[in-house]
Parts: structure tokens; C-alpha cells; sequence
């Protein structure tokens, strides 16, 4: 029994430590709203393509209590790829996540990623986000739920963030 609690910790602290990973941006005001819309109407899926220093705040999915906090950078590939890594936890192997993004309309995206786990209790982590890019479109924020999968693919435990996001230049 209290191996198997120590396990459940270990799976939820590993859960957080990956949707603070994802975890992304604020959003910024632009005070032009005409050069706004002439950037939105010239390929808003391309405004989320580059590298973003993210701060991932892990919660407690039903209060929206902040549990955790940690940095991470997030990459959108053009073309609709991305990578994302994130330091590990104290005595952990940090592993990079891999995944795809699409743009849903106006400014808002969605994406999930992959990280695959060496803890031999959890298979992997998928979190699904979904991003909402300032109006400068230099910074973001994210809702993101991480599903906790053991080797076979069966969900142990979902997890919930949020993040801000500002573009790394």
C-alpha cells in the first residue's frame, strides 16, 4: 500500500513537472487595432512559429489552485511541429517532448505534446493545450491537460496548468 502511494506521488509530481512544461503565455495589448487586424489577416498560423520562455503554472484542476510553478521553452516549428523542454525535477532525467500545433482561428491555436517517461511506473505524458496569442503577438497564455499514461497506455491520472508565454528573441 504505501508503495503504491509513492508511486501515485511520483506519478502526479512527474504529471505537474511536464504541464508546467507546457505551460504557456500572457497576453500583451496592442494599441493599434487596425495593424492587428492587417497582421491577423496575413497568416496567423505562422504568428505562433518561433522559441517562447514559458512560465507553466501547475493546478489543482477542480479549485484552479496553484500547486507548482516552473520555467520552460516551447518551440512551434512552421509546419505545424514542436518540441518542448523543461528542467527536471530533483534527481530526475528531464526528457524533451515532441508534438503538433494547428491554428483554430483569429488568435487562438491548439496543441499537445509528448513526453515519454524513464520512471518505469508511467509510460509517457500527452498534454493538450490550448493558446490564446497576444494581440503584439509576443506573448500568450495556455490551458493545458496532461493525461498520465502507464507502459500499456492506460491513464493513471490527468493533470491541469496554465502558462504564460513571451517570445524569445
Amino acid at each position: 500500500m504505501k508503495k503504491q502511494i509513492l508511486k501515485a506521488i511520483g506519478g502526479a509530481s512527474l504529471a505537474i513537472m511536464i504541464l508546467a512544461v507546457f505551460a504557456q503565455v500572457s497576453v500583451s495589448a496592442q494599441d493599434n487595432d487596425n495593424e492587428l487586424l492587417r497582421n491577423e489577416n496575413r497568416g496567423n498560423e505562422q504568428r505562433l512559429v518561433g522559441s517562447w520562455n514559458v512560465q507553466v503554472t501547475i493546478r489543482d484542476c477542480q479549485s484552479n489552485t496553484e500547486i507548482a510553478s516552473f520555467p520552460a521553452m516551447n518551440t512551434y516549428n512552421q509546419g505545424g511541429t514542436t518540441q518542448q523542454t523543461a528542467p527536471p525535477e530533483p534527481g530526475a532525467t528531464a526528457l524533451p517532448g515532441h508534438g503538433v500545433w494547428s491554428h483554430q482561428n483569429g488568435r487562438h491555436y491548439s496543441g499537445a505534446i509528448q513526453f515519454f517517461s524513464l520512471n518505469p511506473t508511467f509510460g509517457r505524458v500527452i498534454v493538450r493545450s490550448t493558446i490564446s496569442l497576444g494581440r503584439d503577438g509576443n506573448s500568450y497564455t495556455s490551458t493545458d491537460t496532461a493525461e498520465v499514461l502507464d507502459a500499456n497506455g492506460s491513464l493513471i491520472f490527468r493533470a491541469c496548468s496554465t502558462s504564460t508565454a513571451t517570445r524569445f528573441e
